[in-house]
Parts: structure tokens; C-alpha cells; sequence
């Protein structure tokens, strides 16, 4: 009888230490899909959309973000305002990320960009999304956010990339600092 109850305690041990380590705190690519992840922070930005409500669209940009952008409120304004009020559908056309890892320290940042359709027109959605950071906690949140018409070609005649393809390419995390790279906030094209 005293087995039975042994085994049965050290059971019951095991199967609470095993689902305890559900409630550990994780992210990143070590235990989320960068699609997921991705998708996650899209249908924030299209609720947000939806409502046009840009204090929502601000608290989705990480502290660092929203102190370093350049008049976030107006880029906002102009995100928003392609947008006609009312639901969003969108689908990927891509997710990439980069990363770092240094002794028990994490850093990666989500490259996406989707295709949005509101209200029978389309357009392309560009965000860089820092998931973790360790070395700069007060980095992780959306750090940048882009839009324009839709066109599936990142390239002009002449084969050089088109300015808001150009923008987005200068999203990183430095190997050295561990930092975001690149200027934060909302694309807006350059007349």
C-alpha cells in the first residue's frame, strides 16, 4: 500500500512540475512561430484600423519607438487616413526576422508585410516588430509601421528598389548593442 502511495505522489509530482512550465513567461522564435507572432500584432493594427483609432495604433509602438519617432501622431494620422472606416481583410506576403543570442540573453525583431483590403482597394502593409529584448526591454513593440498602394513589384524600371521597399530595408537589431537600427515611427513618402 505505502508503494502505491509513493508512486501516486511522485505521479502527481511529475505532472505538476511538467505543466508548470506552461506558465513560464516566453517568447521569441525559441517558442513562437514568426507567422503567429506576425499575425498576432496585424490584427491589432486592423482592429485599430477599423475604429480608426489611432491611441491604439500608438501603444502597439514600443516605449522606445514612441519617445525616438519624428511626430508620430501626424504619421498615424496619415496611416489611418488610408483607410476608409470598417473591417480590414489581410493575408501575409511574408515574414522574416533577425535575431541574437548571448548567454541567457535574447533579441529578435519580425520583419512583416501584408496585403490589406478595405473597402475594394489594396494596399501593402510593412512593420518591423521587436517580440524580445533583453538587453532593451523598452524596445519590444512595434517599431516601425508602413503603408502605401498595393503593388507586388518592390522595383522601378531601372531596378533599383521603390522608396517604401527602400524604407523598410533599413530595420535591424545591431550585433554590438543589441539596439534597434533604422529611424522609428510611420512611413510617410516624401513628395
Amino acid at each position: 500500500m505505502m508503494k502505491r502511495v509513493v508512486g501516486f505522489a511522485m505521479a502527481l509530482l511529475c505532472v505538476g512540475l511538467l505543466s508548470s512550465c506552461s506558465l513560464l513567461p516566453h517568447s521569441g522564435s525559441f517558442y513562437d512561430d514568426d507567422e503567429q507572432v506576425a499575425a498576432g500584432q496585424m490584427q491589432h493594427i486592423a482592429d485599430a484600423v477599423k475604429d480608426h483609432d489611432a491611441a491604439a495604433l500608438k501603444k502597439l509602438f514600443s516605449p522606445s519607438a514612441r519617445e525616438k519617432a519624428t511626430d508620430l501622431d501626424s504619421g498615424l494620422a496619415y496611416f489611418l487616413s488610408a483607410f476608409p472606416s470598417g473591417p480590414v481583410t489581410w493575408k501575409t506576403e511574408g515574414t522574416g526576422d533577425t535575431g541574437d543570442d548571448e548567454f541567457f540573453k535574447h533579441d529578435l525583431e519580425l520583419f512583416a508585410f501584408y496585403e490589406v483590403s478595405a473597402n475594394g482597394k489594396k494596399y501593402q502593409v510593412h512593420f518591423d516588430y521587436i517580440s524580445r529584448n533583453d538587453f532593451h526591454p523598452n524596445e519590444v513593440g512595434i517599431y516601425a509601421l508602413g503603408i502605401e498602394p498595393y503593388d507586388p513589384d518592390p522595383y522601378t524600371s531601372s531596378g533599383a528598389l521603390k522608396p517604401f521597399y527602400e524604407w523598410s530595408r533599413q530595420f535591424d537589431i545591431d550585433e554590438t548593442s543589441h539596439a534597434a537600427t533604422g529611424k522609428p515611427g510611420v512611413y510617410v513618402p516624401q513628395d
